[in-house]
Order: C-alpha cells, then sequence, then structure tokens
C-alpha cells in the first residue's frame, strides 16, 4: 500500500516537473515571438536570401500539405482498421507487426525512402507533392492505430443488434460501426494534423525549401517547422531568432485551433 503510494506520488511529481519545463519553454517563444507578430509578418512573403520578413507562403504550404496527406491517408487508414477489426481472422497478422515498426522508425528515414523511391526512381521533382507523399507514409499507420481504436470502442452489442436485424456484415459496418465511432475518429483526424503539422525532418529532403512567389504543387516549399528550422541554422536575417519565435507561436496557435475544431466536431457527434 505505502509502495503504491509513493509511486502515484513521484507520477505526481514528475508529471509537475514535465508542466514546468513545457511551460517555460512556451512562456520564452511568446515572450520573444510576440513583438514580431504582426499582420505584415503573416501576411508577406520572407526575404529569399535572409529568410525573414514574412510567413505567408509556409502558412499555405502547412495547411496545403496536412490537408492533401489527410484526405489520402484517413480513408486509407479507416479502411485497414475496418479489415483488421470485423474482418481479420488471425489474431496479430503480419500487417500488424509491420505496422508496429513504421510507427516506431524515424521520419527523417521515411523521408529518405520516399526521397529514393519518388525523386530517385520515378524523377519527382523535390516539392510540395512530394512532401505530401512523405507527410502520407508517415501518417498512414498513426491513421490506422487512431481508427482501430475508435472501432474498437464500438459495443459489441451494437454489431450484435444489427446482424440480428438482417443486415449484413457490411452493412453494420457502414450504418452502425463507423457512425458510432464518428467522434473518436475526428478528434483522431485533428491530432493527426497536428502531429504532420510539427513534421520536418523529413520534409526537408522531400519538399525542401523555396520562398519564391511562384507557387505549385510541383514546386518546392518549406512548412512553418521547416522555416524554424532554416530561420535558425541557415537564415541570415538580423531578428531571425524573433522571427523563428514568432513562426513557433503561429505554429502553436494553428495546432491548438485544429485540436479545439476537431474536439468541438467530435462533441456534437457525440
Amino acid at each position: 500500500m505505502r509502495r503504491g503510494r509513493t509511486l502515484h506520488h513521484l507520477a505526481w511529481l514528475l508529471m509537475l516537473v514535465a508542466l514546468a519545463g513545457f511551460v517555460l519553454v512556451l512562456a520564452s517563444v511568446l515572450l520573444n515571438g510576440w513583438p514580431d507578430l504582426t499582420w505584415h509578418f503573416l501576411s508577406s512573403w520572407p526575404d529569399a536570401a535572409a529568410g525573414g520578413d514574412g510567413i505567408l507562403p509556409e502558412l499555405i504550404n502547412t495547411t496545403v500539405m496536412v490537408g492533401l496527406a489527410l484526405v489520402i491517408t484517413a480513408p486509407l487508414g479507416l479502411m485497414v482498421a475496418v479489415y483488421q477489426t470485423e474482418y481479420r481472422q488471425r489474431r496479430r497478422p503480419p500487417l500488424e507487426r509491420v505496422r508496429g515498426t513504421w510507427l516506431a522508425a524515424p521520419t527523417i528515414v521515411i523521408g529518405l525512402v520516399v526521397y529514393r523511391v519518388a525523386v530517385g526512381w520515378f524523377h519527382w521533382p523535390i516539392s510540395l507533392l512530394t512532401g505530401t507523399l512523405a507527410l502520407a507514409v508517415i501518417n498512414w499507420p498513426f491513421m490506422v492505430s487512431i481508427s482501430e481504436s475508435a472501432l474498437g470502442g464500438v459495443p459489441a452489442s451494437y454489431r450484435q443488434a444489427s446482424l440480428a436485424l438482417g443486415a449484413s456484415r457490411f452493412e453494420t459496418v457502414v450504418r452502425v460501426v463507423i457512425p458510432a465511432a464518428a467522434a473518436p475518429l475526428i478528434e483522431g483526424l485533428g491530432m493527426a494534423a497536428a502531429r504532420m503539422a510539427g513534421e520536418s525532418a523529413a520534409l526537408i529532403v522531400t519538399a525542401g525549401i523555396n520562398v519564391s512567389r511562384h507557387w505549385g504543387l510541383l514546386a518546392p516549399g518549406e512548412t512553418l517547422a521547416v522555416h524554424i528550422w532554416y530561420l535558425r541554422t541557415e537564415g541570415l536575417a538580423a531578428g531571425r531568432d524573433a522571427a523563428s519565435a514568432a513562426t513557433g507561436v503561429v505554429l502553436l496557435t494553428l495546432v491548438t485551433v485544429v485540436l479545439w475544431i476537431s474536439r468541438r466536431i467530435a462533441r456534437w457527434f457525440e
């Protein structure tokens, strides 16, 4: 009993230490970035050489790439999860073991593999489209896990009642199971979007770095996370520290808004 209380107190202490560290980092980013967070900063292009001034293309690139990756991976992940939870016969098929390894793989390795296949073999350009493919490959096993968890949370009695009324298994999945799991599925989409918005390493090698005003899916382009990396490592702007902090504030705000919207929509479905 005493050992359980000690572990409970230790867990609370570690949580408070982690929370304090997060608050300190967040406060530092806000204090350094808030003065530069102006409408001009949000609506203008960055300087091609120095990297400072604005982040409009980075905002567009982040939104487009994350949105397209979700459009690709959400239905694919749901279909695999439906097979795993509703149709599979074996307890632990090989696909599940591969997915576990896929989730644990460093994203830079996945980015290099996508670069080798898409750019090296199929001669795709380093571009937003190639970066979107990298995000889709990174996000797919995560979407499968989210979908499996959501579908697995639907009570078995729902399925039994539907089948007892004469519905087929496919009709039960489409008309009963998936609608019942809509809330956690939508919330999971928000978490997946937030996760992809913070990706940088894989996108550096697949989407590249470009702040040109000539935007296109087949042109290179950087996201907010990659822009932060560029400012901190390669940027020559005088206020690059403040600009990177302001970009971090925008990224955190974007992630927070996405999570909030997904949770609100999920509650509506509940």
